[in-house]
Formats: structure tokens, C-alpha cells, sequence
């Protein structure tokens, strides 16, 4: 009785190890997705070379996991924000000192493009 209790209760806890492993990995994967696209944007619009490439993927999916977490804490929409805009303020630093400051100056400029495209659209679908 004792073994076959021991038995079960090592089943439980190997399913609850599994299922805890498929949700990190569910929730890993968007954000090495939204790393390796970020990654590819950086690499084709500000020409990275082969010794920042690594650098900045690692950056993106540091950031992009930090984003998946908060994203899921509970915390008020007002410390989320707060967060993000540390968080956002926090990578362009470690940016600027992977990038040149030329492709730091062409990153800051595209990023308010895409920004003011947003707002563009945002306006638009509100009308």
C-alpha cells in the first residue's frame, strides 16, 4: 500500500514537473520569436556586424522575457507602464553601447517612425 501510494504520488509530482517545463515553453517562445524578429529588423535596417549580431539577440530576448513577465504580473496597468517605459529606457542603453552611434542614431529615428506611424493609425481607426 505504502509503495503503490509513494508510486502515485511520484507520478503526480513527474505530470506537474512536465506541466510546469510545457508552459515555460509556451510562454518562452513568443518572446524568442519577438527577439529573432527584432533581431532581424536591427540586423537589415542598421547593418549589424557579426560581433554585435550576438549581442543584440541576446539583449532582444532579455528584454522580450522581461516584457512576457510583466505582461503576466499582477501589478496595476499604471506600474506595468512604469515598468515598461524603465525597461525600454533600460535596453537603449545597453543598446547604445553594442551599436555605433550612427546605427544608434538610425535606431532612435526608425523607432519614432514606427512610433508616429502607431499614433497615425491609431487616430485613423478612432475616427
Amino acid at each position: 500500500m505504502k509503495r503503490m501510494l509513494k508510486q502515485l504520488g511520484l507520478t503526480a509530482l513527474l505530470i506537474g514537473m512536465f506541466t510546469l517545463v510545457k508552459a515555460q515553453d509556451k510562454q518562452m517562445a513568443p518572446a524568442s520569436e519577438r527577439a529573432s524578429k527584432a533581431t532581424e529588423w536591427m540586423k537589415s535596417n542598421l547593418n549589424l556586424t557579426a560581433d554585435q549580431l550576438p549581442k543584440v539577440q541576446d539583449l532582444n530576448l532579455k528584454y522580450a522575457v522581461k516584457m512576457d513577465s510583466l505582461k503576466n504580473s499582477s501589478l496595476a496597468s499604471e506600474e506595468k507602464m512604469a515598468a515598461v517605459k524603465s525597461d525600454k529606457a533600460s535596453k537603449d542603453a545597453e543598446l547604445k553601447s553594442i551599436l555605433t552611434d550612427e546605427q544608434f542614431k538610425i535606431y532612435q529615428e526608425k523607432k519614432q517612425e514606427m512610433k508616429d506611424k502607431y499614433k497615425e493609425s491609431q487616430g485613423k481607426s478612432a475616427q
